[in-house]
């Protein structure tokens, strides 16, 4: 009798929990889930630069977005100074729990063999997270310099080894990186002219005290469009989607060149890789969003997504190249 009063019960509770079980299958199998961020706490997004530029107008279009997912807030936190290294060290020194992360550049990566002091491993030291996009840059010229292409560029240059001079915003930017690599694959000489910044090496290539320099897109664009600056190449693999009319040095015949900046999301080292693959995937659909994509393209940035591992690679595969361009041209950051 205990038997069939037991099974009789064992009925009584099956039915009682059927009409649960189809409005929530799988309901008993369900597993805690990671969050994609600390639950109600703030998440800080590091920036390298001071607001303004295109890395902060990045970091807050993604920021904004990312919070209206994940229902907590993603604070913007700009600590610029020294290419991005205070804030990097900053990053570094978090715990990896979610609550810190960075928007950089590729500049994260350059600047290992550019210090040599530098207070972290920029590869061993962080977690990559997403690759978000990339940016190119181009080599204009004065109009009254006489190159109006590769071709006559690279003539010239050989005519006048190293009287040519070029402008950047400074010893070891990404911009002279990328000049530098031109001029070691194209076989010529040019001569670095150092400045503070691309607004006073913009002024005097504009009159003519410098004839040539390399700046982004989006820094030439109205002037290109005047003709008071003269476009000489887009440095990356595709043209510029803003200046579709300008080739690329690969098009011309320097075959194997590619400068650019990328832009990506990292954190601390020792991030639980759950919580890397949630927030990876969160930030594929942040990007996703049109409002977030145009902000990118905007600054003549076009729209990577990459996951961890490909972002990861990235950095080695730029770790390397530019560590062996400055170490062969001696270039110091000052």
């Amino acid at each position: 009798m205990a038997q069939a009063g037991t099974s009789r019960a064992r009925r009584a509770l099956l039915a009682l929990a059927a009409p649960l079980l189809a409005l929530a299958p799988g309901l008993a199998l369900a597993q805690p889930q990671t969050q994609p961020a600390p639950a109600n706490r703030p998440v800080r997004m590091l920036v390298g630069f001071p607001p303004g530029g295109s890395t902060d107008i990045f970091a807050r279009a993604l920021s904004d977005e990312l919070t209206r997912m994940w229902s907590t807030p993603v604070v913007v936190e700009n600590r610029g100074g020294a290419n991005g290294i205070i804030a990097t060290e900053a990053l570094v020194k978090s715990e990896p729990n979610g609550e810190t992360l960075m928007f950089t550049i590729s500049s994260h990566v350059t600047n290992r063999a550019l210090y040599p002091n530098l207070p972290y491993n920029p590869l061993r030291d962080v977690t990559p997270i997403a690759l978000v996009a990339r940016s190119p840059f181009i080599v204009v010229g004065n109009p009254r310099f006489p190159a109006r292409n590769l071709a006559d560029l690279v003539r010239l240059a050989k005519e006048k080894p190293g009287g040519i001079d070029y402008a950047s915003p400074g010893p070891g930017s990404a911009q002279q990186l990328a000049m530098e690599l031109l001029t070691s694959t194209a076989g010529i000489r040019l001569n670095h002219v150092a400045y503070r910044g691309g607004a006073p090496a913009m002024t005097d290539l504009m009159a003519g005290v410098v004839p040539l320099s390399l700046l982004t897109t989006t820094q030439v664009l109205q002037q290109v469009r005047e003709g008071t600056l003269r476009p000489i190449g887009v440095t990356t693999a595709q043209r510029s989607t803003m200046l579709p009319d300008v080739p690329t040095m690969a098009e011309q015949g320097l075959r194997g060149y590619e400068a650019d900046v990328w832009f990506g999301v990292i954190g601390p080292a020792g991030m639980p890789a759950p919580m890397v693959g949630r927030m990876a995937a969160d930030i594929s659909r942040a990007l996703s969003n049109p409002a977030v994509r145009e902000r990118f393209t905007s600054q003549d940035a076009v729209v990577l997504n990459r996951p961890p591992e490909e972002f990861a690679q990235l950095m080695r595969d730029e770790d390397r190249k530019w560590s062996e361009l400055i170490r062969a041209a001696n270039i110091r950051a000052e």
